[in-house]
Order: C-alpha cells, then structure tokens, then sequence
C-alpha cells in the first residue's frame, strides 16, 4: 500500500505543481463561456448594410404588401433594412430571374424573391442569393411573403381588413415554457437554458475525460520509452504502478472539479436572490447540488471507464503514432454522445436516449444529460451506474492482465486478437 500511495503522490503532486494545471483549470471556464456569449452575441449582431431585394411576381399583386412588410425591419440608425426592387416578369418567371443573377455575382442586390402565380404548389416562392446562411434575412423575406400572400387571399375571398387587423392576425405568439416536477410543481424553463446548461457540463465532462485520458496513455508511452519503466517495476507490480497513475491523475481531475463546483456554489449563492426574481430558475437548476452530485459520480465512472482503456492502450504501444490509431475508436466514443447532445436534450425519454444511457461507453455523459433534462426514473440511473460499476471492475482486471504483459514489451505492436487474449488471461 506505501508502494501505491507514492505512486500516487507523485502523479499527483507533478501535474498539481505545473503552472498549465492552474491556467488549464482557470481558461477553460472563461473560454467555454467566452464561445456561448461569442455566439449570442453574433446572432444579434447586425450588418449595417441595407440590403436590395429583387423581387418577380408572376401574380403582379404581391409587391405592396410585401415592401410593407419588409420596411417595418429598421437598422439602428432607423433606415429600412430592405429596400425592395420590383422587377416585370419577361417571358416567364425563370427567364426573368436568370437575367437578373449576374447582379447577385457582383453583390448590387442580395438576393432575388420569386412568385409563382400557384400559391398551393410547393415550389411557388423561392429565394436566390449568394449565400443562403443568412437564416435571420431568410425568416424576415418568409415572414414578408406570408403577409402578402394571406392579404391577396383575402381580398380574392372579398373579405376587407384593414392593415392594423392584418398585423395583430399575423403576429406570432409568444408562447412560454415551464417544466412540470413531480411534487406537483412547475417551473419556468426555455430550451436555450436547457441546451447550453446541458452542454457547457457535457463539454466539461468531454474534455477532462479526454485530457486525462490522454495524459495517463502518454505519461505511460513516456516512461515505456524512456525505459524508466523497467526501474520503476524493479520496485513496484505492474498492478501498482497502473492503480497508482490512475488514481494519481484521477485525484488531479478531482481537484479541477472541485473547484468549478466550489465556484458553482459561490456563484450560485452569488446570483441566486437576482436570478429569483428575474425568474431565471432554470438556470439556478443547472448548478443546483443535486446536479453537481450527478455530475461527480458520472464524472469519476467515465473517468475510472476510459483511463483504463487509454492505460492498455500506451500498454501496448511504443509511440505516440501507434497509439494514435488506437485511441480513435476511444475518442469517437466521447465525440458521438457530444456530437448528438442536441438530439439528447430535444428527445431525453426516447428509446434511443434510454438504450444510450445504459450502454457503460456512453453512460457518463448522455445519464448525465438525460438527468439534467428531464430526470429519468431512479431505477434507470442506478442501473447506469452498476453497469458502469461492473463494467469497470472487469475492465481494470483485463487492463491489468494486458498491461502486465504490454508494458515491458518492445518493437512491433500485438495485434488486437493478441491483446484480447492476454486481456483473457
């Protein structure tokens, strides 16, 4: 046990005195929250330049109303952020537009609206621009072309409204969300609070599985390399030195987390009478202690789950090429879970998100989604965890058997049918 606790001191204490520990631990954060604002604020971001649009109207009835529509979009100095050309239809709608195309090249107009005289069929109305990204331009142009389109309708229908009627019949409504408890009570929570709460800590849980993953595999390769590897076993089992590197830079990952919930905490009792009363409770949820409980468990399983198999994995290698090819399928299993978080959070009792939850290589982080959406019942998480419990006991024996063998082993690299075995015993 001595043995082990040096092991363990050491790879702890050298990784905890390094001033990349501390700016890692401090950056992070701050980046993470730097790249939500970043995008927030892009999304508002205006720019500044009126924009033409050309618009070809088969029906010859639409402008009006749609340059109405449009005009009501202002720029901060107050001027229209549309300014709408209307263009005869010559020959056919096609014919005008391709005409009218080189203006898009060379940037005079930002797009061209058509309008077919057959408001049922599905490709009546299309827009044609240089760059079809713009979704905000996109939603403004539809908005327009359904205003125009529905007060044609009604005037063919004989019906008479009055343009102040029109806009109070086509304004969206406002519709509020709230999340029903199962005491009975409800809260108020939008998906924006929901998605980005989720994936700031499902980013985190990415990232510091991955980091100490890969630092365990490389300090592994390092000392196998460097043939420190063979006087340190002169000392210590290989059962030893491999508990000992884990729990050393687990003990490392620890410290980082604890202090971003010591930091949670303080913020969450920092802002919580403010946030009270602005109603802001969904996002007081996402670093509530429950929440942060969850996140602890689910962070040491995938923790004690991956370290393992990236310690097999510079086990088995010579170098950081190899072990490369080796990890691939180890990090796909991380990227997948992060890549669909979108999917998770929209869908969190779909059988797909359920089956995901249980399987132990995806477990930490779509349970730990799942949880922060939409709590599952108890008995599914704790089925999570004892398979994620079961799956890393027989994982560190097999580990074992394979790093026993791999570690003192030089030139070409076993095979993955060798590795299984030695993994078998």
């Amino acid at each position: 046990m001595h043995k082990l606790l040096m092991v363990v001191r050491r790879e702890y204490l050298e990784r905890l005195r390094t001033k990349s520990f501390w700016l890692g631990t401090l950056l992070f954060p701050l980046l993470m929250m730097g790249l939500v604002v970043i995008q927030l604020l892009l999304v508002k971001v205006e720019s500044g330049k009126q924009e033409r649009i050309v618009l070809v109207d088969a029906t010859g009835r639409l402008a009006a109303a749609f340059e109405s529509r449009l005009s009501e979009e202002k720029m901060k100095d107050g001027k229209p952020s549309y300014l709408v050309e209307v263009v005869p239809v010559e020959g056919s709608v096609e014919e005008t537009r391709r005409s009218l195309e080189p203006r898009i090249l060379s940037g005079e107009i930002f797009g061209i609206v058509t309008a077919g005289d057959d408001f049922d069929a599905d490709s009546n109305f299309r827009l044609y621009a240089k760059s079809v990204g713009n979704i905000g331009a996109q939603k403004t142009l539809q908005g327009a072309l359904k205003a125009a389109v529905l007060g044609l309708l009604l005037e063919r229908s004989h019906l008479n409204v009055q343009p102040e009627l029109m806009n109070q019949l086509l304004a969206p409504v406002q519709l509020e969300s709230f999340e029903v408890k199962s005491q009975g009570q409800t809260k108020k929570r939008g998906f924006d609070e929901a998605y980005f709460g989720t994936f700031t800590f499902v980013m985190i849980l990415y990232v510091a599985l991955l980091l100490y993953g890969i630092a365990v595999m490389r300090g592994i390769l390092e000392e196998k390399s460097n043939r420190v590897m063979e006087v340190l076993l002169g000392s210590l089992t290989p059962d030893q030195l491999m508990t000992g590197k884990i729990l050393g830079i687990g003990l490392v990952g620890l410290t980082q987390i604890a202090i971003y919930a010591a930091s949670a905490g303080l913020l969450r009792l920092y802002v919580g009478f403010a946030a009270l009363q602005a109603g802001w409770t969904g996002a007081l949820d996402a670093i509530s202690p429950l929440t942060m409980t969850y996140f602890f468990i689910f962070f040491m399983l995938g923790y004690f789950l991956y370290t393992s198999l990236f310690a097999a994995v510079g086990a088995v290698c010579n170098s950081e090429q190899e072990a490369q090819n080796l990890q691939t399928p180890l990090v796909m299993c991380l990227v997948v879970p992060m890549v669909l978080t979108f999917f998770f959070v929209a869908h969190p009792d779909s059988p797909a998100a359920v089956v995901a939850s249980l399987i132990p290589l995806f477990a930490p982080m779509v349970m730990f989604m799942r949880i922060t959406v939409l709590t599952p019942p108890f008995w599914q998480i704790a089925l999570s965890i004892l398979l994620l419990v079961a799956t890393i006991y027989f994982l560190f024996r097999a580990v074992g058997r394979i790093f026993r063998i791999g570690i003192l082993m030089y030139g070409k690299r076993p095979s993955v049918p060798e590795i299984l075995k030695w993994a078998r015993g």
